[in-house]
């Protein structure tokens, strides 16, 4: 039987599951995000040769066009140029079936699959009237002998679209060869780091947006990817100073000057290089970006200004090109100043290693930044102590005090060795630094003396930054359930770095509203956080408890596990090792605890988890932590009795914080210790939480230290 296609009859539809070029240039957002597969035929407009990523592998693109007369690139990446697809020639019809399409720099692509499958027809000078059979046997497929022949309805399209190709916009033959010269021109990486500009140059540019100035006829933009040029204007910490006005503040720092309307508020030094933007670029920016946001800016121009002789850039229009990309950030989606959603995919991803780089330079420049701001604060108080008798200590004073703690340790080392003898460590947990030695609770627990007051009194330190070793049993741990030990927080633009470990405050209230704007709660990273009660090892020195708060490096050091931190509950096979490894650092801990739990639960009706219903509580605060110094009774505490140290978590607002006071830390438990002790390291350190007393408040307005005492350098092996 013949196919013959009847033109007179108007256009054939496309076969079931195919798409044309426009329908999927239309895809929505978030099937897009998806990364569907989809089927299409088109005819080959340009093909871009094999060449070398900057990876290991081979890509070849080419674009096709069909009779919706829209146009789509579509990429190959393979190990060798051997597995590409044969070379096309122009109007070559291609049929292709489940390639993802995909957004990328800024418009909609296809790119190949492992189950994608193309098959390349040449058509023939003449009308095309074949049997099935003939028009098989034409066919080139890719990858070769795999997948199945175009059916009859596929090829009755192909052939009507064949006989119809006039209609569609394909390059001439000569236009087609000058494209194939231009596309396989090596391609010249004009990316530069703002260090390295020149004038008279054209550059690609990665750096954060630090100030915006708009005017009627362009827009400035100071940008930085925290490279210093010599060659750019130098910010002086001067100028937010004094400007010959009088004195603005006083010398010893307490009152802080005045903030003016010209200050500079960007990074200081020659760091930041400013930009004009013209045409579509400044109105990309206008609507789409602000300050804080990083981009990647392409074909900008160098060169110096008019006046102060030091570099600048410009872009202009570049034939309607967008030459402006967002770089995507973790939680960057989560603008609500966006009108479309679309703009949310017209971003790099963040996993180029370039902006990995720019984000580690920012973060250093933090702390170097931080750390300058406290000497000048120091050295401003410094001032007006200086009459107050404290003057350096004498110069053999260190010699003494290491030759003390020389005699000490040596002491300690040999009743260490008793000790560990007599306790019977547990040989499955190992420790850092062996060389330190093992102190009490008591001694750790003991405040340190930061002052005196007008009458004398020596005023006790709100936390101490120390390091030490200790013997200790596990008693009791929080929150009661160990699917609860791994909790998510938001993301955030430092999360690309390795050595960030998340900010300590979640906004609940934006999560909210980005719920309600249709967007979905915000995107989670999981992190392992929990706390382990622990007592001294050895009862007759010390009977003193402590929290020790374990954070995701800690538990990841601790666990000794291949994974990461992520939904216990949707992981049982993750939990389940959690649970093995745990069992080795505190024996049968959480099955007479859930015991316990069970027991409490049916005297006081009150459920065992604050977690057990997914309305009945909300998600707890990573970096909270039991309150050691909290004079205040939480509601967890209140309802503990004076023969437990199991804490019920019924009140929806418990958190880890407040979960113990110093009055309960000797309290006898009816959780007896019956592990083994094992020896850990153990840090002291003070955090910053929320104080309403005023007279409390001895970290800045509505802020107070708090002490907390944090595990590390510990692993179950």
């Amino acid at each position: 039987m013949d196919i013959t296609p009847n033109s007179s009859h108007g256009e054939i539809p496309l076969p079931d599951d195919f798409s044309t070029i426009e329908q999927i240039a239309n895809i929505s957002n978030d099937r897009l995000r998806m990364k569907p597969k989809v089927n299409v035929i088109g005819f080959i407009k340009d093909f871009q040769a094999p060449m070398r990523t900057k990876g290991t592998d081979m890509k070849c693109s080419f674009t096709i066009i069909d009779h919706s007369n829209h146009e789509m690139k579509v990429d190959f990446f393979e190990k060798a140029v051997e597995h590409m697809p044969p070379r096309p020639n122009l109007g070559d019809l291609v049929l292709i079936r489940n390639i993802k399409a995909q957004w990328y720099q800024s418009a909609v692509s296809l790119l190949k699959h492992q189950v994608t499958e193309c098959h390349f027809l040449t058509p023939s000078s003449g009308p095309m009237k074949k049997t099935p059979g003939g028009l098989a046997s034409s066919w080139r497929s890719y990858p070769p002998g795999k997948g199945r022949c175009p059916t009859s309805a596929e090829m009755s399209y192909v052939l009507w679209a064949i006989d119809h190709v006039e209609e569609i916009a394909l390059p001439t033959d000569h236009e087609y060869r000058e494209r194939l010269i231009q596309a396989n021109k090596p391609n010249k990486d004009k990316f530069s780091l703002l260090k390295y500009v020149n004038p008279n140059q054209f550059y690609d540019i990665l750096g954060e947006i630090i100030k915006l100035h708009d005017s009627l006829q362009c827009l400035t933009v100071y940008l930085s990817d925290y490279t210093a040029n010599k060659n750019f204007f130098e910010y002086s910490e001067e100028a937010d100073g004094n400007d010959g006005q009088g004195q603005d503040g006083d010398e010893y720092g307490y009152l802080k000057p005045k903030r003016r309307e010209k200050d500079w508020l960007g990074l200081h030094g020659k760091l930041t290089i400013q930009l004009t933007l013209f045409d579509e670029h400044a109105q990309f920016v206008r609507e789409r970006v602000k300050e804080n946001t990083w981009v990647l800016l392409k074909n900008v121009q160098i060169k110096y200004g008019k006046t102060g002789g030091v570099l600048e850039g410009y872009m202009r229009g570049d034939g309607g090109k967008m030459n402006v990309t967002i770089v995507k950030v973790p939680g960057g989606a989560k603008d609500l100043q966006r009108s479309n959603e679309e703009e949310d995919l017209r971003c790099k991803e963040n996993d180029d290693p370039r902006f990995k780089e720019a984000v580690q330079r920012k973060m250093e420049w933090k702390k170097k930044s931080e750390k300058k701001q406290l000497g000048k604060l120091v050295e401003n108080t410094g001032r007006k102590r200086k009459h107050d008798g404290e003057g350096p200590s004498k110069s053999n004073s260190k010699k003494r005090r290491e030759e003390k703690r020389a005699a000490g340790l040596k002491k300690v080392a040999a009743e260490e060795t008793k000790t560990k003898q007599r306790l019977n460590l547990n040989e499955n947990i190992r420790c850092n630094h062996p060389d330190q030695p093992i102190v009490s609770l008591a001694e750790i627990l003991k405040p340190r003396t930061l002052t005196k007051n007008e009458e004398g009194q020596q005023i006790p330190s709100s936390f101490t930054c120390a390091r030490y070793r200790a013997n200790v049993k596990v008693v009791d741990f929080f929150p009661h359930k160990i699917e609860d030990f791994a909790v998510g927080r938001r993301e955030s633009e430092f999360d690309v770095l390795s050595e960030y470990s998340g900010g300590e405050e979640t906004d609940r209230e934006e999560d909210m509203r980005i719920f309600k704007s249709g967007k979905g709660f915000a995107k989670n990273i999981w992190e392992w956080r929990f706390t382990l009660q622990v007592e001294d090892a050895d009862q007759t020195v010390s009977k003193n408890r402590i929290w020790l708060i374990v954070d995701n490096h800690a538990a990841q050091g601790l666990l000794n596990l291949e994974d990461d931190a992520t939904n216990l509950r949707a992981k049982p096979e993750l939990l389940s090792q959690v649970k093995e490894q745990l069992f080795k650092l505190w024996g049968d801990l959480e099955e007479r605890k859930s015991e316990m739990l069970r027991q409490q639960s049916k005297k006081e009706d009150i459920p065992t988890s604050s977690l057990g219903s997914e309305f009945s509580a909300s998600i707890r605060r990573p970096g909270e932590m039991p309150d050691a110094d909290s004079d205040v009774e939480s509601p967890a505490t209140s309802k503990k009795t004076s023969n437990s140290s199991v804490l019920p978590e019924r009140d929806p607002n418990i958190s880890i914080s407040g979960i113990v006071d110093d009055k309960t830390e000797n309290s006898e438990s009816k959780l007896e210790a019956k592990n083994k002790a094992f020896t850990c390291c153990i840090q002291q350190y003070g955090v910053k939480v929320d104080e309403d007393d005023a007279a409390k408040a001895n970290a800045g307005i509505g802020k107070r230290w708090q002490r907390v005492f944090g595990l590390f350098g510990t692993q179950i092996v």
